[in-house]
């Protein structure tokens, strides 16, 4: 046989091996994907590399994506970061003005995003509560002390300013009453009772005034000392003296009268019933909402956003050390499709791995030149 034809041959037989064995190391990185046996014996080089390293290849993984990639610090760097602030503060700004724009009600939404039903009774219910305890708290802290003290001193004032008003609505209600015919009847009748068994004295004062009844002169002068300023002057002392010694009083002694638990608990429940509590849960957020939008959005708002991210960063060692992010990353990869996961490697490495198995056929080649040299020489 003509030498260089042994030669070609072997360069051809060379590329082949060579080319053929890059290949095949290039697949079994990844096949055959189990175990395979032949009878109890295990094929050698099964599974292939990356199958048969899968769980170390996913702890690796995740201790490197936690280490190294998705750290701490990178995390906090990009959220102090002012255009991510710029650009997160303005993504919330207008899903809250997209919220508050809408019609929905406070009713619909707390029922449909967090499934609460009755929400009306519920506010009503801790409101009333809450007004309960806060008002029994007061009595109690409040009950050594003198009532001037405890009411506020406005309330207080205000209430000694009005007594004059109070005695003048007194009196007058009072010439009213006589001057009406139903007070000059009860009038009548009360004289009537009064001298019902005095016997002598009866005829002592009809002889008195006469044919005049009774009534007809006692009524005028009641009117008359009703109006006298004297009789106001005097009740308004009294009132003043009467209002000023209440006011005196320790609040158990003032209270003391009263059934404090039942009138605490009737109070709570009436403010409680006066709420618009149904009106606003059944108002859209827009009607709500209007007269403060501007203020929710462009002040209350970046101002949640930075605290938010602030106590997020602030938080941010304990929540990725609570996520375990490393775990996640291994159980991701070890339940990831092996099938995927070759195809994922080629089509990136496509034309890398044809140039590794072409560099195989070229060594291949040359060693098996070079060999038909050696044979030529020797």
């Amino acid at each position: 046989m003509n030498i260089w034809v042994s030669i070609t041959i072997m360069i051809i037989v060379g590329a082949f091996i060579g080319g053929l064995t890059n290949l095949i190391a290039i697949k079994m990185l990844f096949r055959p994907f189990n175990t395979l046996y032949i009878g109890k014996f295990r094929v050698p080089f099964t599974p292939g590399l990356i199958p048969k390293r899968r769980h170390q290849l996913a702890v690796q993984l995740g201790e490197t994506v936690t280490k190294h990639l998705l750290t701490a610090e990178g995390v906090q760097a990009k959220i102090n970061d002012s255009g991510f602030r710029t650009e997160m503060t303005e993504l919330i700004q207008g899903e809250v003005k997209r919220f508050l724009k809408s019609d929905v009600t406070i009713n619909e939404l707390l029922k449909k995003d967090f499934g609460v039903e009755d929400m009306q009774h519920r506010i009503q219910s801790m409101t009333e509560n809450w007004l309960l305890n806060r008002m029994k708290k007061m009595f109690e802290e409040s009950n050594g002390k003198e009532m001037k003290d405890v009411l506020p001193e406005k309330f207080v004032s205000a209430g000694e300013e009005k007594l004059p008003e109070v005695v003048d609505w007194l009196l007058n209600r009072g010439v009213h009453y006589l001057e009406s015919s139903e007070g000059r009847k009860a009038l009548a009748n009360g004289i009537d009772a009064f001298l019902m068994d005095k016997g002598m004295l009866v005829n002592m004062v009809s002889m008195f005034f006469g044919n005049v009844s009774i009534v007809d002169k006692v009524q005028p002068e009641l009117i008359k000392f009703l109006k006298h300023e004297n009789t106001r002057e005097t009740m308004l002392k009294l009132f003043e003296s009467e209002y000023r010694g209440f006011m005196e009083k320790r609040m158990g002694e003032a209270v003391g009268l009263l059934s404090v638990p039942d009138l605490i608990s009737g109070v709570a429940k009436e403010i409680t019933n006066r709420l618009p509590i149904e009106e606003y849960l059944n108002t859209p957020v827009s009607q709500i909402a209007d007269a403060i939008e501007g203020w929710i959005v462009d002040d209350l708002t970046p101002k949640a956003v930075a605290a938010g991210l602030d106590l997020f960063v602030a938080k941010l060692d304990v929540l990725l050390e609570k996520m375990h992010l490393a775990k996640i990353v291994e159980e991701q990869v070890e339940a990831f499709s092996l099938e995927r996961l070759e195809e994922i490697i080629i089509s990136i490495a496509k034309s890398e791995l044809k140039m590794i198995t072409w560099l195989g056929a070229l060594l291949g080649g040359l060693i098996g030149l070079f060999q038909g040299i050696l044979v030529l020489l020797l």
